[in-house]
């Protein structure tokens, strides 16, 4: 028997965002992938959004991503936080393509944090940063997606002022 998820559609109207800061973030590339696999699986695993996936099965994800299974990855609005060369966060932007309205739009596809950086600020700081490089870029407004029950991130999202627009039930499926 599949397990039944709730999620929420998100939407937030882009306004500029205080980034105040000590840690140095970059935007993420391609090379970044393999890094970016690893903390997906980390970031994820024991949390509401683990699916039993193995590493390998994150690095694939992160790799679909990449070649496009969310749409082009906005790299100027994608950053990464570095640590002992590892990352230990990261915000994964892409121009998705709404399929109920065709509209495309840019998507928060991740918003990943190594499970031993949580708590820190550091996803709230990237997700400013790549608010105001949207906004930099003339974009109006970001979509998400969140399991409804993934208590940090809706803290994190409703903090900044992102308003629920849809509730959808979604059965439990891996990511790949």
């Amino acid at each position: 028997m599949s397990q039944r998820l709730k999620r929420w559609m998100m939407r937030l109207a882009l306004t500029e965002q205080q980034e105040a800061s000590t840690w140095n973030a970059r935007p993420i590339s391609q090379h970044d992938v393999p890094l970016l696999g690893e903390l997906l699986y980390e970031a994820y695993r024991n949390t509401i959004d683990d699916e039993g996936e193995t590493s390998d099965e994150a690095l694939k994800e992160m790799e679909g991503t990449f070649a496009g299974k969310y749409g082009l990855v906005l790299t100027t609005c994608s950053f990464l936080i570095e640590e002992k060369e590892r990352i230990l966060a990261a915000s994964v932007l892409t121009d998705w393509t709404n399929d109920q309205t065709g509209k495309k739009q840019p998507l928060l596809s991740f918003l990943m944090t190594h499970s031993d950086a949580k708590g820190k600020g550091i996803a709230t700081f990237l997700l400013k940063k790549s608010i105001n490089a949207l906004l930099a870029q003339g974009e109006k407004e970001l979509v998400l997606f969140v399991t409804v029950g993934n208590d940090a991130a809706q803290h994190i999202y409703q903090k900044l002022g992102f308003q629920i627009e849809e509730e959808f039930e979604t059965d439990r499926i891996k990511l790949v």
